[in-house]
């Protein structure tokens, strides 16, 4: 049974690609490039840069009238990193095996090689 590092990570927004919906004639964020800049938590010195990473938004779906919409105008890189640290947060697992195979180049597969219960061991 193989084990997973655990990684401390930040994102940045390198390109944010937007299309306009007809509807109220909103300008909306539907994918965002990005990388993850990470160190391994246990020994901050091992660091991980894992670029060209996209994360695609259901721009469908979007409630423009909603007060939480936010403007193509007002999006900050401040804002898309919390879309995407919020996207990772309920996805560590799938972050950590990312990261672990950027680092080491080990290839697991979650099912077969790593203790769901005890993934980091």
């Amino acid at each position: 049974m193989s084990v997973l590092k655990r990684y401390t990570a930040s994102f940045t927004a390198n390109v944010i690609t937007s299309k306009q919906i007809v509807l109220d004639g909103k300008v909306l964020v539907t994918e965002v490039e990005y990388t993850i800049n990470a160190y391994e938590t246990a020994n901050s010195s091992n660091t991980v840069t894992v670029s060209n990473q996209y994360i695609t938004f259901n721009y469908f779906a979007k409630d423009t009238s909603d007060s939480g919409f936010v403007e193509i105008t007002d999006v900050t890189n401040d804002i898309v990193q919390g879309w995407i640290t919020t996207h990772f947060n309920t996805r560590e697992l799938e972050l950590n095996a990312l990261l672990t195979y950027a680092d080491t180049g080990f290839v697991s597969s979650l099912a077969d090689d790593i203790d769901i219960d005890n993934p980091y061991g």
